[in-house]
């Protein structure tokens, strides 16, 4: 018996070195694979972006919200893609706002809060001359009072629009979305301008519809969902009005990181570039989409300031970041995604569960090491 019981115990501690010895060759591979296929974004990083974009037909960018860096990508990279044939820009703002940012004149324009700057609408929409470039694909969620106003204007006789009007005198607030969208249902008969190719009662009823949803703690999973779905819905909307089935004309897709994952996020909400990804194949398309995240500086959004040190959020994040030898490193996740699945999923460790499903979700990341936040 004692004979057997020390055979057992060398077998399982043996069994333990090699499974040790596997998992450090694992990690030494990886390690060896991100070095491999990491690029500094302001040269060779930018060619690899710029290549991939050519090679496909959906070119979908995932975000942060509240700096300059990627402003800078884009005001990069645009000149380029448009070239290669990208004529359209499926952004995180309303119609209404795109249409604004997009077409109003100066005199004509209020001060916008948008995800988008002037600066940046104006250049990307200097390529086009004066077709549209910038497809709204959201709800409005910052100034919902000029939509109603806007509708009002065009039906100035109609006195539900005046009481909806009276209601956002002194501005929107969420808790007044269900009168609102009561007294918006109850509308018939008026005129309801198509802006930015979406009829204006229809994005503000979009917008309160969720706004209703996120006022009830039990509901707002179902604003979340609600919220995707317009997405789908607008970004299908302005395809099928802008391309037709011959058309060889290309699509980004500027979104923040959380919605463009090909697959599902941890919350199974985030699923619109998982959407464009399957509506590119039955279209006989490609699709490339890269996601950015930061490992330090400050971000700033709608008065708000924070920390942009994504590192302590995600264990693939922390080791990108460890990895990166530039200040901006793009990381090529396609050949990390063949060795990470040569791995059996019951073997990974924590960090490379989460190495898998960026790598799963993303064929690229951008690690920004310092970025600033947005004036």
């Amino acid at each position: 018996m004692p004979r057997l019981y020390v055979s057992v115990c060398l077998f399982v501690v043996c069994f333990i070195h090699l499974a040790a010895a596997q998992q450090n060759r694992n990690e030494e591979l990886i390690k060896k694979n991100l070095a491999q296929h990491e690029y500094e974004l302001s040269s060779d990083g930018k060619n690899f972006l710029s290549n991939a974009a050519r090679n496909a037909s959906f070119f979908l960018l995932g975000e942060l919200h509240g700096e300059n860096e990627i402003p800078e990508l884009l005001h990069q990279l645009w000149p380029v893609m448009w070239r290669d044939g990208y004529r359209y820009i499926a952004g995180e703002l309303s119609p209404w706002a795109a249409n604004r940012m997009e077409f109003a004149t100066p005199d004509q324009q209020p001060k916008l809060m948008t995800l988008w700057t002037q600066p940046e609408v104006s250049f990307v929409h200097s390529f086009g001359g004066s077709r549209p470039v910038l497809w709204g694909c959201d709800m409005e969620e910052f100034q919902t009072q000029l939509l109603i106003r806007d509708l009002a204007t065009a039906n100035p006789q109609n006195p539900t629009l005046r009481e909806m009007q009276g209601t956002i005198k002194s501005g929107y607030k969420r808790n007044m979305a269900h009168d609102l969208l009561a007294l918006s249902r109850s509308l018939s008969g008026i005129h309801d301008p198509s802006v930015n190719g979406i009829p204006l009662l229809n994005n503000i009823q979009s917008t309160l519809e969720i706004d209703e949803y996120r006022l009830n703690p039990d509901t707002k999973f179902s604003a979340q969902l609600r919220r995707e779905s317009l997405m789908k819905e607008l970004f299908l909307e302005h395809y099928h009005q802008n391309i037709s089935p011959q058309s060889q004309e290309k699509i980004m897709l500027r979104f923040g990181r959380n919605h463009l994952h090909r697959g599902y996020d941890v919350r199974g909400i985030s699923t619109l570039g998982n959407f464009i990804a399957e509506f590119a194949f039955a279209q006989h398309k490609t699709v490339f989409n890269v996601a950015a995240f930061g490992a330090g500086g400050k971000a700033s959004l709608a008065g708000e300031t924070w920390d942009a040190d994504e590192r302590n959020d995600d264990l693939a994040f922390a080791l990108f970041a460890s990895s990166a030898r530039y200040s901006a490193t793009v990381f090529d996740l396609q050949p990390l995604r063949q060795l990470l699945h040569r791995i059996p999923a019951e073997e990974r460790s924590p960090e490379q569960q989460r190495l898998a499903f960026w790598a799963d979700s993303y064929d690229a990341i951008i690690c920004y090491k310092d970025v600033t936040p947005r004036n």
